[in-house]
Parts: C-alpha cells; sequence; structure tokens
C-alpha cells in the first residue's frame, strides 16, 4: 500500500452560487434566523410611549381642575368644602326703635280733657286764630340761635301754641315737635349742655331744660329728644306744669 494520499477519481466541479436567497429550512420547525432591531427605532417607540403616558396624566389633571372632585378611596381625607355661615336674623334687642307717628293736629299730643284744663277762664287758647298766619315762623321753641335755625329748616314739623285769646302780649307756651336724624339729635344736646341747660335722662330720652328770671318775668325752654322725635317747648310768664312731660307720655306710652 502507497503512502501517498489517495487522489480523488475524476474532476471536482466547485458549485456555483444560487441566484435566489437561501431559505431557512422550517421543515422540522428550525427557528427562524434573529433579526437585528435598529437601536434609533427602539429608543423612538420608548419616547413614544412616555409622551403617550404624560399626555394621558395632563389630560387627567385639566379635568379635574375644571371642576371634577377625584374620587377618594376609603383610607383618604375627605375634601371639606366651605360654606357660608347664615346671617342670624335680627333679635327685638338689635331693632332700633322707631320713631313715634309724629300727630298732625296739636289736640293729639295731649290726653282728654288736658287742654279744656289749662285753658279754663278763657284767657289762654289753643292755636288762637290771630296766630295762625305765622304759627310756622314766629313761634319757635326756643330762643337759642342755634337750636331756633335747626328748628326752622324742618318745615315738616308740628307747632302749636298756648296764647291768649285777645292776641298778642307776653304770656304762653310755645311747642314744636319734629322728626331728626340721630347725628341732629346728638347734636342738639351737645349745643344745650355748651348753652347751660340742664339735662338728664329721662323716659328713655333726653330732657333738658332751662329757667331765666328778669324784670320782664320768668322765661323757660324744655326740650326732650328720642329715638330721632324732638319736642321743643318755650314759655314765658305761665305757671302751667307738666306740658312737656304731658307730651312725653302721650307719644312714648309706657
Amino acid at each position: 500500500m502507497s503512502d501517498q494520499p489517495e487522489q480523488p477519481t475524476g474532476s471536482f466541479q466547485p458549485l456555483e452560487p444560487d441566484s435566489a436567497a437561501a431559505q431557512p429550512d422550517v421543515r422540522y420547525g428550525a427557528p427562524a434566523p434573529k433579526r437585528k432591531r435598529n437601536p434609533l427605532v427602539i429608543w423612538l417607540s420608548v419616547l413614544a410611549a412616555v409622551l403617550v403616558i404624560a399626555l394621558v396624566v395632563v389630560i387627567g389633571l385639566l379635568v379635574v381642575g375644571q371642576g371634577g372632585t377625584p374620587a377618594t378611596d376609603a383610607t383618604g381625607t375627605p375634601t371639606v368644602t366651605a360654606t357660608a355661615e347664615p346671617t342670624p336674623a335680627p333679635t327685638a334687642t338689635d331693632a332700633v326703635p322707631a320713631a313715634p307717628v309724629r300727630p298732625t293736629d296739636c289736640t293729639q299730643l295731649f290726653p282728654a280733657g288736658y287742654i279744656d284744663s289749662v285753658t279754663e277762664g278763657g284767657i289762654l287758647e289753643l292755636n288762637p286764630a290771630w296766630a295762625q298766619p305765622d304759627l310756622a315762623t314766629e313761634f319757635i321753641g326756643s330762643n337759642d340761635n342755634a337750636l331756633v335755625a335747626v328748628i326752622s329748616a324742618n318745615t315738616d314739623r308740628l307747632n302749636c301754641i298756648l296764647g291768649k285769646s285777645s292776641g298778642g302780649g307776653d304770656l304762653g307756651i310755645e311747642t314744636n315737635v319734629l322728626v331728626v336724624d340721630a347725628a341732629t339729635q346728638t347734636a342738639a344736646i351737645a349745643r344745650m349742655n355748651e348753652a347751660g341747660f340742664t339735662c338728664s335722662e329721662e323716659t328713655g330720652g333726653t330732657m333738658c331744660f332751662t329757667e331765666t328770671t328778669e324784670d320782664a318775668g320768668t322765661y323757660g325752654e324744655r326740650h326732650f329728644l328720642r329715638d330721632g322725635t324732638w319736642i321743643a317747648t318755650r314759655w314765658s310768664n305761665t305757671s302751667i306744669t307738666g306740658w312737656t312731660q304731658t307730651i312725653v307720655s302721650t307719644l312714648f306710652p309706657a
């Protein structure tokens, strides 16, 4: 036997590559060759997923912010909604006392029989005919210039005079009843204190009076102010007492 390698018999021809690409052998379940993924495509897919999640979160927040109320679980703290406290209704003690209805006639200021008692004898008369033309302009319940200015400026007032039936003379009582605001009432009382009137609390209001005796006789004033009602009275040379107090009792009964 020769030591030389055996030489092939016949001629050897290399196979020419097939023009069609080789197909995987799937006849017996052989796995298909794995395709390599492009890294750029992977990152773009991840970025798109993140953007979608972020968009969903933003839309959810906008919906809640526009009036939606997120649901709470069993352990969550419920949202407390502030509610306006109801305004308590005013009680009787809070109400401002209403001023009495101002009478439209002087006889309504006194109880029955009072005027008859002070005019007995015919010397004095309530609103005598001779005083009617100037009743609203000449017969003012004060001699103090500051008080006269306030009383005269109030044209919606009741004017009364108890004067001599025969006319004229320095004898009688002049009274004005008017409605004023709180500021005017306070200012009037302050002026009377400044002018030397004696003022004190009485019948739920303020009573101020002054009296002067001269050679011609005795003159005085008495004023009562309460709840916006001002009773202004000036008298001269008369011994009638209780005139203003009687009016107060009529307008402010106990």
